[in-house]
């Protein structure tokens, strides 16, 4: 079978049979890692025959895009910030729409002495990458001991462990003792569950029965943990340095819920929503710096 012949085969597999929706990119994809080449490489080669094993593999990895796996999870990595970052069906797969966290976030670092905190890490592409792109030292958190293996994988392989401390545990309790007073201050980057249980339970396939509930999930409203993270920050202001940021992602329909639910801990304090490049609701961000509560 060639190229040619392997992805028409496979595109029908996953249109027909499984209304996979973007059935030829996939099998593209796909049949690209197992040759271990490009994309482009296959345009340019559609007569080329592959080998009895290439072609198991690919129909296995078919078969798997059949029952809604991830392709992200089926090829192991997803690229994001123009890096490439290990997943596993243990983190949540980075989205396009976080990087608009990291674009605000390197703006509020420019020209001062902060520390990132990165609550609920995951697979590490928020810490991994603003210790990357700005070479400030980043605190990471998060509940699971099997994301934060991953997160350490990531740190290692854009070589910026050393900057990095993982910590195990909820929200900013691991990271108690580790606020140093000459700071001039924080800036917290949280990107958790912020699905509505029944927005999770209506999710697609791929998602709802892939990738981990407690990343997706945020209870009745989606801002669970978000109002548990405030609560925290509230009770704890003092610990922080006078300069405090809180830099967080939401759903679209979270707009007003979400600034309602900071002035209930924060109430004279500095929120911006700033929009995606849909021109949707996506990060909020909250200045309470010189804040008490």
């Amino acid at each position: 079978m060639t190229i040619m012949e392997a992805l028409s085969w496979a595109n029908n597999k996953l249109k027909i049979t499984s209304g996979v929706e973007a059935p030829m990119l996939d099998a593209q994809l796909l049949l690209a890692h197992i040759l271990e080449t490009s994309k482009t490489y296959l345009f340019t080669h559609f007569d080329q025959e592959l080998l009895e094993s290439q072609l198991e593999r690919f129909e296995g990895l078919i078969t798997r895009r059949q029952h809604h796996e991830p392709i992200a999870y089926i090829l192991g990595e997803k690229e994001f910030y123009g890096r490439v970052f290990l997943v596993n069906p243990f983190v949540l797969i980075p989205r396009p729409e976080t990087e608009l966290l990291i674009d605000i976030a390197k703006q509020t670092a420019q020209g001062d002495d902060l520390l990132f905190v990165d609550v609920g890490t995951g697979s590490g592409t928020v810490a991994v990458t603003l210790a990357a792109e700005t070479g400030r030292p980043v605190l990471a958190i998060d509940t699971s001991p099997r994301a934060l293996s991953v997160a350490a994988h990531n740190a290692n392989r854009h070589q910026v462990d050393d900057r990095i401390q993982f910590f195990e545990g909820s929200l900013i309790t691991p990271i108690e003792r580790q606020m140093v007073k000459p700071l001039r201050g924080v800036v917290i980057c949280a990107n958790l569950p912020y699905l509505a249980t029944r927005q999770w339970q209506g999710a697609p396939s791929d998602v709802k029965e892939y990738e981990p509930r407690e990343a997706l999930d945020g209870g009745v409203d989606g801002l669970d943990l978000y109002s548990a993270l405030f609560r925290e920050l509230n009770a704890r202001r003092t610990d922080f340095p006078d300069r405090l940021v809180v830099i967080f992602e939401i759903d679209p329909s979270q707009a007003k819920s979400a600034t309602a639910l900071v002035k209930q801990f924060f109430y004279e304090t500095e929120i911006h929503v700033v929009e995606d490049l849909a021109k949707k609701p996506r990060i909020v961000y909250v200045d309470i710096s010189q804040r008490r509560g």
